[in-house]
């Protein structure tokens, strides 16, 4: 991505640390909540099904992806979630 992922711990954690005039709001609980990775697969297998009505072909997860998706983020926090898909936004574009 353009920024590192420290660097996207740091803007949500106190914005101003990064970007001096930032009005954006601190987003520090983030690093604080560990997720619940219970209904993360059947988040993932609703991600599929919304975004294969418009193309059947994308299935953005595999089984084995949605088999394993609890133990993969078992220990992860909010903010550590947040900072891979906003990682993960800088890549998709450039495939565009």
């Amino acid at each position: 991505g353009r920024y590192s992922d420290e660097w996207h711990r740091a803007n949500l954690n106190n914005p101003r640390d990064v970007v001096p005039e930032s009005n954006m709001p601190s987003y520090s609980w983030l690093s604080q909540t560990t997720l619940d990775g219970a209904d993360t697969a059947a988040k993932m297998k609703a991600l599929n099904i919304a975004v294969g009505a418009t193309c059947p072909s994308c299935d953005l997860y595999s089984e084995e992806d949605m088999a394993n998706a609890q133990k993969a983020v078992q220990g992860k926090t909010e903010a550590q979630a947040l900072v891979a898909y906003l990682q993960g936004l800088g890549l998709a574009s450039k495939q565009w």
